[in-house]
C-alpha cells in the first residue's frame, strides 16, 4: 500500500482516520518525508510504530521539487525509515511539524506472509 499527501500545517497524525492507521497484518513500513524550500530547523517529523518511536522530532530535507520534476518522495532516495516492522493491529504515528514551505509525506506498507 503507498500512502501519500502534503502538509500545510503542523499535523499531529497524518494517518489518523485512514483504514492504514493500524496494521492490518505483520509489514514491513517505509516512510518519505521533504519539503521543496531550504532545510528549516522547524520542519520535523516523528515516527512511531505502536509504542516504538523510530524517529523523534528528525530533520525534513529539502528537494527542489520545480527543478527535479518530482511530484512526491520517491522510493528508496527520499525515504530515510526503510523497511521497519510492524505487527498486526500496532497503530502507525507519523506526526509533521511544518515550520515553512508545504512538505510532502509517503507511507508505504508492505505486508509480509
Amino acid at each position: 500500500m503507498y500512502l501519500s499527501g502534503f502538509v500545510a500545517v503542523t499535523t499531529a497524525n497524518v494517518l489518523s482516520g485512514s483504514v492504514f492507521e493500524f496494521l492490518a497484518r505483520p509489514s514491513r513500513i517505509s516512510v518519505g518525508v521533504f519539503t521543496a524550500v531550504a532545510l528549516s530547523a522547524a520542519n520535523t517529523f516523528t515516527f512511531q510504530i505502536g509504542d516504538v518511536i523510530i524517529a523523534n522530532a528528525a530533520q525534513v530535507f529539502d528537494d527542489v521539487l520545480a527543478t527535479s520534476g518530482k511530484e512526491g518522495p520517491v522510493f528508496p532516495d527520499d525515504f530515510f525509515i526503510q523497511n521497519e516492522p510492524g505487527l498486526a493491529g500496532q497503530r502507525l504515528v507519523l506526526q509533521i511539524a511544518r515550520g515553512t514551505g508545504n512538505i510532502a509525506w509517503a507511507v508505504i506498507i508492505t505486508e509480509v506472509i
